[in-house]
């Protein structure tokens, strides 16, 4: 029995060790070098288009585990050093990879490649970024009617930088290129904005290809400085010979495609989020020395800060999230080269239509509460708005960039409006005037933004010139702002709701006005100036007390006809609906608006039908109005209402019925229950 126990351990033993040898042998190792055969410590040594990767110790060594069989690549990437790959057998010992540095070049005489050339292999990301912001940069209208006032016909109104700047005498150019225009402006630094009708194909490229993956470097203590500034961002422009010096900067550490002349894969992981510092951080610079790191600056657009005091810039934080992670989602391909196609899982495919304030975006940004405690007296409110799922300050971006809270409450029966006793008011920058035409100031909410001052005290002043900030009162990420209201019931009773918007303006109405803005810098329409809610409604939260509906059902229908709803009518809505069911599958359906539905001219309401032939049937509502629909197969019809934008239509209420062709019906008609509708402010 002893001898069988000790031959068992021995052979479990000798078993385990054959595991794991074979373990152990399952792997690639070896060794990382430079050209002059130093270790590389924390090189990036993954298998090709795989999340099977390791870091490089401080003496170079590495180990892959878990690889067996032929035809393996592995390639090792490292900020500063192009990619190298190597394909290998595993197991695999004593690999040895070296990687070359890339040389420190910034040749004026480099022409930057057309982003057309780059598509020659990534069709599909020229064509993201083809209609992306970042391709228009350069023709910027608001741009130009900040700079010089050219950008639109009312631009020479309100703040032009070239002649009404402190600083336009010293600095003429100011650095508006240097972002907006950055191929130009990388050739000949710190020149003006190209004439806005004769600009160069460079200027027309706005942020091109190789602006970003020509970017060996973010220096990280000189942030503020603004754009593609020689003094923070480190270009590398190859010398000849191209075939060996060309370098193409990226995020695929595992990226080791050359084609001569054109492309040299090199690691470059500030793409991820530090290069785009760059241009969405910065300072000015009041003393004009051409420091902008000096504390007397006052920061214009602090986004990357704000990120980087937030737990979306921590690793290790639950919420991490690069500038690309949010900005440059996966777009659902699995390759991002036609010549010699790898394929990745699509997480690591991400697009080139870099979003930023895109309505999806501004529409997912924020979540928005209200709470409302009912007294005798009055409506006390509370509302919360959370930076929920943007990684910097709500709103960000330049300082004309401002959000509202718009906060009201109604008696539904009529309309009228309840009056807030509080101090918790929209600020001037809301746009004083008619709160019809969207002017909100001395209305119910906030204003979020940054307000800046000049030498003089006087603001809000553009950043170029700002030497102060009043005050700073945007949200930052993940943080929740909360106000409070207390509106007063009026005599009467009734039933009353309250509603709390969440509104973006790219600019301060004043400024708008100014310049007479109807379009943004894009050229496309300008919802600040729209109906209803002259902004892009970002969120929108409501309460409304026990009873209060805007749309009732009353009457009965006939021959199985309803009539129902979706949405609320409320002034300048396109999402409120009349639907029908029950009707004859691909019947004739008319809907009948009418004022009233107790008297149409002599005739009393409800009017039977029976007489006339069609018995349980009733005209419930004078028909004022109809419009006409096609029932589909399965006998449902809708009509989407808009409500005028009048705001003295609220609390009109009006009323609707359906009815549609039927064969059954002796005439030839069916009448749907009617719905009372009350519009809402």
């Amino acid at each position: 029995m002893y001898g069988f126990s000790l031959r068992h351990r021995l052979l479990v033993s000798i078993f385990a060790l054959s595991l794991l040898a074979a373990a152990m042998s399952a792997q690639v190792s070896g060794i990382v070098l430079d050209t002059t055969g130093s270790p590389v410590a924390d090189a990036l040594v993954t298998l090709k288009a795989t999340t099977t990767q390791t870091t490089t110790a401080a003496n170079g060594t590495f180990t892959l585990p878990g690889l067996l069989g032929p035809n393996l690549r592995v390639v090792v990437g490292k900020k500063g050093y192009f990619n190298k790959g190597l394909t290998v057998t595993a197991p695999a010992f004593g690999v040895l990879i070296t990687l070359e540095p890339v040389p420190a070049s910034n040749d004026p005489s480099y022409t930057l490649l057309d982003p057309n050339v780059c598509g020659g292999c990534h069709p599909q990301a020229l064509a993201e970024w083809t209609g992306s912001k970042m391709a228009h940069a350069g023709q910027n209208l608001w741009v130009y009617d900040i700079y010089d006032g050219t950008g639109t016909a009312g631009g020479m109104g309100g703040f032009v930088y070239t002649t009404g700047s402190i600083h336009a005498a010293a600095n003429p150019a100011s650095e508006c290129k240097s972002c907006h225009q950055p191929e130009p402006w990388v050739a000949q630094p710190f020149t003006a904005l190209e004439p806005i009708g004769a600009l160069s194909q460079g200027a027309l490229n706005g942020v091109s290809c190789e602006i970003c993956h020509k970017i060996a470097d973010i220096d990280l203590a000189k942030t503020d400085f603004p754009g593609i500034h020689p003094s923070s961002v480190t270009l590398t422009r190859p010398t000849q010979p191209l075939l060996t010096h060309q370098v193409e900067y990226g995020t695929y550490p595992d990226a080791d495609y050359e084609a001569p002349g054109l492309m040299r894969p090199s690691y470059q992981p500030q793409l991820e989020a530090a290069v785009c510092a760059a241009c969405h951080q910065d300072k000015n610079d009041p003393d004009g020395n051409g420091n902008f790191s000096e504390p007397n600056g006052v920061v214009s657009e602090p986004t990357w800060d704000e990120w980087l005091s937030s737990p979306y810039s921590n690793p290790s934080d639950p919420h991490f999230a690069t500038c690309v992670d949010c900005h440059m989602p996966p777009n659902g391909q699995t390759t991002v080269c036609v010549v010699q196609p790898v394929q990745r899982a699509p997480s690591q495919v991400r697009t080139h239509d870099v979003e930023g304030t895109s309505p999806a975006f501004l529409e997912s940004a924020a979540d928005l509460a209200v709470s409302v405690q009912p007294t005798p007296t009055e409506l006390q409110v509370t509302v919360d708005v959370t930076n929920s799922h943007a990684g910097h300050a709500l709103p960000t971006g330049v300082t004309i960039r401002n959000m509202i809270l718009l906060v009201e409450a109604w008696r539904v029966e009529d309309g009228q409006k309840l009056v807030d006793s509080g101090s918790q008011t929209i600020h001037a920058l809301g746009g004083v005037g008619d709160p019809a035409q969207g002017y909100y100031a001395g209305l119910p909410g906030k204003l979020y933004a940054k307000h800046n001052l000049d030498a003089n005290g006087n603001g809000p002043t553009f950043f170029t010139d700002a030497t102060s900030i009043l005050f700073d009162n945007r949200i930052p990420a993940l943080a929740t702002d909360t106000t409070n209201y207390s509106f007063q019931l009026p005599p009467g009773g009734g039933t009353f709701k309250v509603r709390a918007r969440l509104i973006y303006r790219r600019s301060f109405r004043f400024l708008t006005d100014a310049k007479n803005w109807t379009v943004d810098g894009h050229g496309d329409p300008l919802e600040d100036i729209q109906p209803p809610y002259f902004g892009h409604l970002m969120e929108e939260a409501t309460w409304a007390s026990p009873g209060a509906q805007a749309v009732s059902s009353f009457g009965t229908g006939c021959n199985g006809l309803v009539a129902s709803w979706s949405g609320e009518p409320t002034i300048g809505s396109t999402t409120f609906q009349v639907t029908l069911s029950g009707a004859q599958p691909t019947a004739t359906a008319i809907l009948l608006l009418g004022n009233s539905n107790t008297q149409w001219g002599a005739i009393g309401l409800p009017l039977d039908l029976t007489a006339v032939g069609a018995p349980g049937c009733a005209l419930l509502v004078s028909p004022d109005m109809s419009y006409v629909v096609g029932a589909d197969g399965s006998g449902q019809a809708a009509l989407d209402f808009t409500v005028p934008f009048i705001p003295a239509f609220a609390g009109t209420t009006f009323y609707a019925q359906w009815l549609a062709s039927d064969s059954t019906s002796g005439i030839g008609w069916s009448f749907s229950n009617g719905l009372s509708i009350t519009s809402e402010p």
